[in-house]
């Protein structure tokens, strides 16, 4: 993982040194007399996260992180201080990409943590889905635990559906068929909502593309066993598919004639 620091304060620019010479996991670049320079080297250096200072002689460090995540959208962004700011205004400007504020003098716990993040959110991530029997998600071999049971089964059916939009008419067809219309739109959306924040809580914003009553699944990345069946891979399939949803019996009695012939 790469990392930028700038601060026009050499003394911090040394602490922070201490912080994180010995961690060989970790490339770093610091930038003490122009600020600007970390936008070229930013232009042609793939970057996971950068220390900034705010208050500096050239440009502000909220306007320096506004243009660096411009040219990287996912760069992750720490500001390290000494005073203090209006958080809540910045964190509206950099949204995602903030991952939050050390103030000087910093501690390496706080530096640790925030590298950890940087982290953890450049390695790739693995995701795993498990449709035989029951249906759940790993991340990096953590399982994915949803708000509600509905908005879980909304990502079964949008797994099933194997990369095809899902509208909201099939969605509640499948997931609310005995409920009146109007009642069943508004657990759709509600499921929608607790989907797309679960996913967020995940970063896995990126898994489903959410538009006005259809929904569309990226499936990069994403390693299903059903979906590996369908292509002919080795996948142990027993006779049980996504069993806690009455409506995977149709998808049930297909792989059950695809291993029976």
């Amino acid at each position: 993982m790469k990392i930028i620091v700038v601060d026009d304060e050499i003394i911090a620019l040394a602490d922070f040194l201490v912080e994180v010479v010995n961690d060989i996991k970790i490339e770093y670049k610091f930038f003490l007399d122009n600020p600007l320079d970390a936008i070229e080297y930013i232009k042609s250096n793939e970057v996971s996260g950068a220390f900034l200072d705010i208050n500096m002689p050239k440009i502000n460090g909220v306007e320096l992180a506004e243009r660096l995540v411009e040219i990287a959208p996912g760069l992750k962004i720490v500001f390290i201080t000494a005073y203090t700011h209006d958080e809540q205004a910045i964190k509206e400007k950099l949204a995602d990409a903030l991952l939050g504020f050390c103030y000087k003098p910093f501690l390496p716990y706080d530096i640790n943590c925030y590298i950890e993040k940087m982290n953890a959110q450049a390695a790739p991530m693995q995701i795993k889905v498990i449709t035989f029997g029951s249906f759940d998600v790993f991340v990096n071999h953590n399982v994915v635990k949803f708000s509600s049971f509905k908005s879980k089964e909304l990502l079964a059916l949008l797994i099933t559906y194997n990369g095809k939009s899902l509208t909201m008419s099939d969605a509640i067809c499948h997931l609310w068929p005995d409920k009146p219309l109007e009642l069943a739109k508004s657990l759709y959306r509600d499921a929608v909502w607790r989907l797309r924040k679960t996913l967020k809580d995940y970063q896995l914003e990126a898994l489903v593309d959410f538009k006005r009553a259809v929904l569309f699944l990226n499936k990069k990345d994403i390693h299903c066993d059903y979906w590996n069946s369908l292509e002919g891979r080795n996948e142990f399939y027993y006779g049980e598919f996504l069993t806690s949803y009455d409506w995977s019996l149709e998808y049930q009695q297909m792989l059950d004639e695809m291993y029976h012939k």
